[in-house]
């Protein structure tokens, strides 16, 4: 069962905050959260296994919430929105998101825009 300590949350949020930026910047690996983190690749996994996660899940999930609020409050094209978050291509990107959401990024967005023009 994975620890949930005060100082593993905080780690765990640490960690987060480093992949969140990573991704951001469309430069994520395991290395360059690491050296950011000051620790090894192989500590970095050992924590995250710790919190019950792996590295690319931690960066799965960042994608998809980061994913979410750039569809929900810009006008990005999901083209853009690819290339920022480091993908190759856009098909793969809506490949992606299509996991995650269980449906298209453009289709995301027309929810989203048809729930707010209900609402009002």
């Amino acid at each position: 069962m994975p620890s949930r300590t005060k100082g593993s949350e905080q780690e765990l949020a640490r960690i987060r905050s480093v992949i969140a930026g990573l991704v951001l910047a469309g430069t994520i690996s395991l290395e360059a959260a690491a050296e950011r983190l000051a620790t090894s690749p192989r500590t970095l996994q050992r924590r995250l296994s710790n919190h019950g996660m792996t590295f690319w899940e931690l960066v799965e999930d960042n994608r998809f919430k980061i994913t979410s609020a750039l569809l929900r409050e810009t006008d990005l094209k999901v083209q853009e929105i690819a290339a920022r978050l480091g993908y190759c291509t856009p098909s793969a990107f809506a490949r992606a998101f299509t996991r995650w959401a269980g449906q298209s990024p453009n289709a995301y967005r027309k929810a989203l825009t048809d729930r707010l023009s209900d609402a009002e």
